[in-house]
């Protein structure tokens, strides 16, 4: 029977396969070969974007672009001991000043990743995101309000707007954008940043059905219930479940950076999901074509 309430979808979407909190061997870098693959994760700067970054070179990517608007330079030396201490080749690091807001600042952003890694991407990981303060939408600052949408909606727009070209004239040929569980379920004051992962989820389905011919997946990722800079910025009511390890979104995101999962686009994925088990399930999401939004009449 389908879920009738968004409290229910969210239990019956955690309840899809075993669940994890952290880390495990199936998605852990360590067993992953990135090497000759090129990854460019925008919202580097801290948080989960951070700890990606740092996995893809413990999994051996070979390039790794990092954007962000604060100052990369102490990442890049960590992206290299990350790998020398992996046992793996050190990658070619280009770190950018990025405004995820800005046309000028993307394209600009899309440019030199194309320059520097010879004219094609593999996967684009867009984590950007901006939480606003919760409350009741007669009651928000306008612009703070919209600014949450600037930065998770057109930010994540122009990403894929100006890095599409270089996804299609690669191997794996995939985007990700983090979306969040916050996409199905409605929590008073949380208007803003709600509705714009649930937007992305959609526009994930948009870039699948687009691109399909040309072999471009995407997926809507739930990063889990990580205590960041930003999911402290929640009510504090929310802050007893942020009990995920940064490592697992982090590990996730290796995984589908590894291989082409064309069964997968379009759809929205949660970290806290067993992949191993997901993957086993891949004729049940096909045939029933799940995780997409929808309405159901009855």
């Amino acid at each position: 029977m389908p879920a009738s309430t968004a409290m229910e979808n969210y239990k019956a979407m955690d309840r899809f396969t075993r669940t994890h909190k952290d880390t495990y061997p199936f998605i852990s870098p360590q067993t992953a070969n990135l090497s000759g693959k090129s990854v460019f994760v925008a919202g580097a700067s801290k948080g989960i974007g951070k700890e990606t970054a740092l996995a893809l070179a413990e999994a051996g990517c070979s390039k790794i672009g990092i954007g962000a608007r604060s100052d990369l330079s102490s990442l890049e030396d960590e992206i290299v001991k990350r790998a020398v201490n992996a046992g793996k080749t050190v990658p070619q690091v280009v770190s950018i000043h990025l405004d995820v807001t800005s046309e000028d600042s993307v394209r600009a952003a899309a440019d030199k990743i194309g320059q520097e890694f010879g004219g094609a991407l593999d996967v684009l990981i867009c984590n950007s995101g901006r939480l606003e303060r919760w409350m009741p939408v007669a009651e928000t600052d306008p612009m703070e309000w919209w600014r949450t949408y600037e930065t998770n909606v057109k930010g994540t727009y122009l990403l894929n707007r100006f890095f599409i070209p270089l996804l299609l004239k690669s191997e794996i040929r995939t985007s990700i954008l983090v979306s969040s569980y916050g996409a199905i379920g409605m929590s008073p004051g949380g208007s803003g940043y709600q509705s714009s992962k649930f937007t992305l989820c959609r526009l994930a389905e948009f870039i699948a059905m687009e691109y399909d011919e040309q072999g471009l997946v995407c997926f809507a990722l739930h990063p889990g219930a990580v205590k960041t800079e930003l999911a402290l910025g929640l009510p504090e009511a929310h802050w007893s479940i942020l009990n995920d390890n940064p490592a697992l979104p982090a590990h996730t995101l290796v995984w589908l950076s590894k291989e082409h999962r064309m069964w997968l686009s379009g759809r929205f994925v949660s970290v806290s999901w067993d992949m191993e088990e997901l993957e086993s399930k891949k004729s049940q999401v096909i045939e029933g074509n799940l995780f997409k939004f929808r309405m159901v009449y009855e």
